[in-house]
């Protein structure tokens, strides 16, 4: 009689509701490593980080209301969600109205910002002869965007000088359900085209929480690949540290990221690797590292430690990266676009809804118009992933404007998404052929009443009920069959 409308899928989207999902013991585990902490950390809000900063060196619990007095009235809300989000991800624990750090993450966060305890969790630099004098800041920067260019190329279907991705690249593209099989080879879904808007440090965290799932189906220790992704967040760019200590899937996972230039690596089984900026710059808003740690120097006074800090401005996945002095689009207020790049893979991810009217050398023009926003729209790319993308490679000329974009464009491009969102998809049940003229009564008067009728026709004698309701109105039909069975 009930037929289920709509589905959900429960994939973690980002590494804070991966963290979430562990259990206790896997997240002792976590907190153990003092380079797991201090990325964690990195990651946190500013908010986030001052909580955890105040209560590091305090060896006691502290009332929560005390805690929300730190802030004035009108930012206590704030604070309420930030603590919330600290005890689901079992950095604080609460017992009777008072909170105190994970004692585990408060002392090998200690141990981190003040150079205590394991040190070579944070990776042990090779000390031998390198026997390539060539890689440089310079030369890794080029390794790597090459490399992730050349996945990002084979996304769109345009070939590039690079060589193709490795089949591991594929299967976690196909996994990962960025491309799909198709009787032509694999092609990109529309995941994809919102992967390809995404700056590259969302693109980056999107790529290592599918390498989690991964372990997870491959029975790996995911405590051990953890720690190991946060290890490698917080090596110096630049600086080769030696694979001795690598457990066999440290190994594996090694030789897997350099295929997506996240790594580099002479040959397989070399005594050592580097890191490239795509993945050393996961967890900071600044560019350099140069302590053991991998930490920007910019806050070291602020840690007392002058050894490791604590960046103020990291974001976490998805928000917005900070403007590039490579910006190259120009946008007017007619919705004309202007880019100056040669870039295959740029006018190609341009051209995802954007109308292409003439291309130059290095110099393309074009308009943002309604065909183009709703064929970029129908591939399930979003009006705010456009209007980001725009503003994050935005000219420099246009970066000192307030704000970057024409808002009379920002507008006209959220304008053309409603259009095409007078409908959404809702998860439902829909219910009909009932037998009786009362049974439908009697279930439409208990559906009205708790409120989850999303549609009905009393003369067809049709139902549609939200997913909630649905679950409360089977316990009705099962409690009322089992009267009329007694009796």
């Amino acid at each position: 009689m009930a037929t289920q409308m709509g589905s959900e899928e429960g994939f973690k989207a980002t590494i804070a509701e991966y963290l979430e999902s562990l259990p206790t013991q896997f997240c002792r585990r976590v907190f153990s490593n003092p380079a797991a902490c201090l990325a964690i950390f990195r990651l946190l809000s500013t908010v986030g980080k001052q909580l955890v900063m105040s209560m590091l060196y305090l060896e006691t619990a502290i009332k929560l209301q005390d805690i929300y007095q730190w802030a004035k009235v009108e930012h206590q809300p704030l604070v309420r969600s930030k603590v919330h989000q600290l005890r689901k991800l079992q950095i604080l624990a609460e017992e009777r109205g008072t909170v105190s750090l994970n004692p585990v993450f408060r002392e090998q966060l200690r141990n981190a910002l003040t150079g205590g305890g394991d040190f070579s969790s944070f990776g042990i630099p090779f000390t031998g002869s390198t026997g390539n004098r060539g890689v440089s800041k310079k030369w890794l920067a080029s390794y790597a965007n090459d490399r992730w260019e050349a996945i990002l190329h084979f996304m769109v279907g345009h070939s590039a000088d690079a060589e193709p991705p490795s089949e591991s690249v594929r299967g976690i593209l196909r996994m990962s359900r960025l491309m799909e099989d198709s009787e032509d080879g694999m092609k990109i879904t529309n995941s994809g085209f919102q992967f390809l808007l995404q700056d590259p440090g969302s693109q980056v965290w999107t790529v290592l929480l599918q390498y989690l799932r991964l372990a997870e189906m491959q029975d790996m220790d995911v405590v051990e690949v953890l720690n190991f992704m946060f290890q490698l967040v917080s090596l110096q760019l630049g600086r080769p540290y030696s694979t001795e200590a690598l457990t066999r899937n440290q190994q594996k996972m090694l030789s897997e990221l350099c295929s997506f230039g996240l790594l580099y690596q002479d040959n397989v089984g070399a005594p050592q690797f580097y890191p490239t900026h795509l993945i050393t710059s996961l967890s900071s808003s600044g560019a350099s590292h140069s302590g053991p740690s991998g930490v920007d120097n910019a806050a070291a006074a602020a840690s007392g430690t002058g050894r490791s800090a604590i960046p103020t401005g990291s974001k976490a996945t998805g928000e917005l990266a900070k403007p590039s002095s490579q910006g190259f689009i120009i946008l007017e207020t007619n919705c004309r676009m202007y880019a100056y790049t040669n870039s295959a893979l740029q006018i190609a991810i341009l051209n995802l809804f954007v109308h292409l009217v003439n291309r130059f050398p290095n110099f393309i023009t074009g308009a943002l118009t309604r065909d183009s926003i709703r064929r970029a729209l129908m591939r399930g790319i979003t009006a705010d992933q456009i209007i980001t993308f725009l503003t994050t490679h935005a000219h420099p000329q246009m970066q000192g404007r307030t704000p970057v974009l024409p808002i009379t464009v920002t507008d006209q491009i959220r304008l053309w998404e409603q259009e095409r969102n007078r409908l959404r998809p809702t998860a439902a049940y829909f219910y009909k052929d009932f037998g009786q003229k009362q049974e439908y009564e009697r279930m439409f008067k208990y559906a009205q009443d708790i409120g989850v009728i999303i549609w009905a026709s009393n003369e067809k004698r049709q139902l549609v009920v939200t997913r909630q309701g649905h679950t409360k109105i089977a316990e009705l039909v099962k409690s009322q069959r089992a009267n009329a069975a007694k009796q």
